[in-house]
């Protein structure tokens, strides 16, 4: 008898530490008599360890350790199911919803492995685009008023309201109340969608990631809190651009087999693509790339080309030594023809960037483009969640 007390006391002790080292919820939990999962809003409830503490005798030791166990499997069962019930939220679910999810995911990212965690990131960055509706833009007088009530940080009015559609007016109501991770974000050319904190979601997962995709999801977080283009210019400064370069480069060098590293060789090469041609509507030279509109551009380049093993390092140096070049040397180390690839005469603004994309290939952003990294805290192919 002693030595079977023992042995339930010994697991007892065991599975006390266990649970008392899981990390501790952001929200607290409903208080819920039932521990049957029923619908997508019910909550995951954390198995207590308290009547293991306080048995007194062997028999009641055993109880609390069955009863423990019975409700470590019902959680383990919420949470194969929670991929499923991410799903069913859309744009007519409400804010509760996605509370109850975020619930269920403290209870269930401390017992989850690598593989479930990531795609349950991917189900929740997928839920929050079907909840905000995020392919739907407004650019129409009515919800430009809106925004601008809202950031001058006075109270709509009834009639703004009831010029909105039922579901703009939740959301707009969420935005206006503060007390959803929601805000109305400018996408350009005059138009609006509403967005998720990605802090707020990258802060979510991050505690239970290995610390390169901790990394990734926390940088993809920051950068993407607001638009990256608009209107086929660049929406960030030159020195942005820089940093996310050097980030990148950083990020792949420091973990070159990583989960993410595919995407984040993508994103360098987008960021040096727009680093070194800028876009349509943004340059960072004049016209025949041979001065640098601030001085201050010409700098950071030429400290670029100081990095140690980098690819930063020789863009930069191929840059400086082709703007040194007369347009008659160019000509000669990278003769242009008459007419482009579609047959059309290479006007004078084309011709240096064709010679600049012989002596720098850089893969264009706007060819390899089949990944959407500018919108969340992961990368997603385009037109799919």
């Amino acid at each position: 008898m002693q030595k079977t007390t023992l042995a339930l006391m010994m697991g007892a002790s065991l599975l006390f530490a266990t649970s008392a080292c899981q990390p501790p919820a952001d929200m607290p939990e409903k208080p819920d008599d039932s521990d049957a999962i029923s619908t997508s809003t019910q909550t995951v409830k954390q198995p207590s360890s308290q009547p293991l503490i306080e048995a007194k005798t062997p028999r009641a030791l055993t109880t609390a350790l069955v009863e423990l166990s019975e409700k470590q499997l019902t959680n383990k069962l919420v949470c194969t199911k929670l991929s499923n019930t991410m799903k069913d939220i859309d744009n007519r679910s409400k804010i509760e919803d996605i509370h109850a999810v975020q619930r269920q995911l403290n209870a269930c990212l401390p017992i989850a492995d690598n593989v479930e965690i990531l795609q349950w990131l991917k189900d929740y960055q997928a839920l929050y685009g079907r909840f905000l509706g995020s392919d739907d833009y407004m650019d129409y007088a009515d919800f430009h008023e809106v925004v601008d009530t809202i950031e001058q940080g006075q109270k709509l009015s009834v009639e703004q309201l009831k010029a909105l559609s039922p579901r703009q007016r939740y959301l707009t109501e969420l935005v206006e109340s503060k007390k959803a991770d929601v805000s109305v974000l400018y996408v350009g050319e005059g138009t609006f969608i509403f967005h998720h904190n990605l802090k707020a979601m990258a802060d979510l997962f991050i505690p239970y990631l290995p610390k390169d995709q901790a990394q990734f999801i926390q940088r993809m977080a920051k950068d993407n809190q607001n638009i990256f283009w608009n209107d086929a210019a660049i929406a960030v400064s030159f020195n942005e651009v820089v940093a996310r370069a050097v980030f990148w480069e950083n990020y792949i060098q420091r973990y070159p087999k990583g989960y993410f590293s595919q995407d984040a060789k993508y994103l360098l090469d987008l960021y040096r693509y727009v680093l070194f041609f800028g876009s349509d509507n943004t340059q960072w030279t004049d016209d025949a790339i041979h001065e640098f509109l601030e001085p201050e551009y010409k700098r950071m380049i030429m400290q670029l080309t100081k990095r140690p093993n980098s690819i930063l390092a020789q863009d930069a140096q191929k840059f400086l030594n082709f703007t040194a070049l007369s347009d008659s040397e160019r000509q000669k180390k990278y003769p242009v023809p008459s007419k482009d690839d579609n047959g059309y005469k290479i006007d004078d603004w084309a011709i240096p960037r064709y010679q600049l994309t012989e002596a720098l290939p850089i893969p264009s952003s706007w060819e390899n483009n089949d990944r959407n990294c500018l919108s969340s805290v992961i990368c997603v192919d385009y037109n799919v969640e």
